[in-house]
């Protein structure tokens, strides 16, 4: 029995919520999240997620109610512009509201990633931290798996890991192997690549204690001391209204756009195999030609289908009391052409 015919609208995102002993209530109290009363702290909301450990549903439409990677198995090419989707959507996108620091941890790439998971590229965008707020982002010079795995062992690793200032509006990618730790006060909007491979190196005494993966943490990490490795401080761009790569690899391009209190974009970018947007500020109203405006606001994620091309951002006006300007993170697959 085939499908019936495919509605082709942006689909706004509800997501699935992690607990983590470390999450805080920002997810509440700053993106208005309906965020679960029992079983928290929650620190992170998958937004857009086909991953088996959470999978998000859409919230508006005709599809509401909907899994998004049932969608995607159902109307392959009207979702993702192809009929050969992967098992599961590529791409998983999460706001993480840090209250304490993360357990110091790395990822794997493909080539080492277990068994039935992939490898975990990702990026962060810095929505909110504090002043003077720091990450943990890479390995000293000269640290390689020896020195590493001694610090462990005396529980001196925060001696041999860089650190790093950040602001709010800063970009970070973290390439596999990269050893890194989100520390308490900031909150994010990352995007990666669908996996749940993450290595525990250090996890600060916290109790209960969790697992680590000491042996797997050395085997993965990146010895290089990654000197290209910076945050990009996004609001010194100078381009607004025009879409900024931040970054582009073999699994996703990230882009960013801003525009100021009243202004309308002008989209020119082609979308053969679906966008994923993302209010990282501000608000405004998503403008699809012959349907209704749809409102903005901070902390949403909404799915652009394959093939959905007239559309527009408008910043909410100067009359309302809102942030000066609205900016957007864009995010699209590249494992789907």
């Amino acid at each position: 029995m085939s499908a019936p015919p495919f509605e082709r609208y942006p689909l706004l995102m509800q997501p699935f919520y992690s607990p983590r002993p470390w999450g805080g209530t920002r997810l509440a109290e700053t993106l208005h999240k309906d965020v679960p009363r029992e079983n928290g702290p929650y620190g992170e909301a998958w937004e857009l997620s086909d991953h088996p450990d959470g999978r998000s549903t859409v919230a508006n439409g005709p599809y509401a109610g909907r899994l998004f990677g049932d969608l995607v198995r159902e109307y392959p090419r009207m979702m993702c512009g192809t009929e050969r989707v992967p098992e599961r959507f590529p791409l998983l996108v999460k706001y993480i509201d840090a209250a304490e620091d993360l357990s110091i941890q790395v990822h794997p790439s493909d080539a080492t990633a277990p068994a039935g998971e992939r490898g975990k590229t990702e990026c962060w965008y810095i929505m909110d931290c504090a002043p003077g707020a720091e990450l943990i982002y890479g390995l000293q010079p000269g640290v390689d798996a020896e020195r590493l795995r001694a610090a462990v062992r005396a529980n001196r690793v925060e001696q041999v890991v860089r650190r790093i200032r950040i602001r709010p509006g800063d970009f970070v990618y973290l390439p596999p192997g990269t050893v890194h730790a989100v520390l308490g006060g900031t909150l994010l909007c990352e995007v990666q690549q669908a996996s749940n491979a993450t290595y525990r190196l250090w996890d600060w005494d916290r109790k209960p204690a969790r697992a680590l993966h000491i042996e797997e943490s050395l085997a993965v990490a990146d010895y290089s001391g990654q000197p290209q490795l910076k945050p990009v401080a996004v609001e010194s761009l100078e381009a607004t209204r025009e879409w900024v790569t931040l970054v582009r690899n073999d699994y996703f391009e990230v882009r960013t756009a801003r525009w100021e209190a009243g202004e309308l974009s002008e989209n020119s970018l082609p979308n053969p195999h679906g966008l994923i947007l993302n209010v990282v500020a501000g608000q405004g109203s998503l403008k699809v030609e012959g349907q209704p405006p749809q409102p903005l606001r901070l902390g949403q994620t909404w799915y652009l289908p394959a093939g959905l091309t007239e559309w527009a951002l408008e910043a909410a006006s100067v009359e309302q009391p809102v942030d000066e300007y609205l900016r957007v993170v864009l995010s699209e697959s590249l494992e789907l052409s």
